[in-house]
């Protein structure tokens, strides 16, 4: 009986679990497509754009606090289970990464207006805001 009622309980938490799960491999690549907000602000003004094409690219600008040139980089995105790697094929000097290097997240959220990764190497959790395409100023 034990037994039983343990099976039901840990067959209900793993369906509370997938509830709240964003999507998986496919699924996860085309709910990225678009115009994302990088924001300090909760999305009232974006310091950063992130775009995620449908040809498995993608494109990042902006500027930070900390050095008035504006940045640019784009490359290669490819989405497995939860984790979205890109990997940088042309930057500017200031971008974060340089050319052939690759940085993974994983994806905790996402829904059609934010969409939240965590960082593999630190734990540290962003949150992104969508925009539409247009949107995007970049410096």
């Amino acid at each position: 009986m034990k037994a039983a009622a343990l099976a039901v309980a840990l067959a209900l938490a793993g369906c509370a679990v997938a509830v709240g799960a964003p999507p998986r491999d496919d699924a996860l690549h085309r709910a990225l497509h678009g115009t994302w907000c990088n924001s300090a602000d909760g999305g009232r003004s974006c310091w950063a754009w992130d775009e995620f094409g449908t040809d498995g690219r993608f494109r990042a600008c902006g500027r930070t606090d900390d050095d008035p040139r504006p940045f640019r980089g784009e490359g290669r995105v490819e989405v497995r289970g939860q984790r979205m790697c890109y990997v940088v094929d042309a930057a500017s000097d200031n971008f974060w990464l340089r050319p052939g290097q690759r940085y993974c997240t994983d994806i905790v959220a996402i829904d059609a207006t934010t969409h939240r990764y965590r960082d593999i190497d630190t734990g540290a959790e962003f949150t992104l805001f969508r925009r539409d395409n247009a949107a995007a100023r970049c410096p």
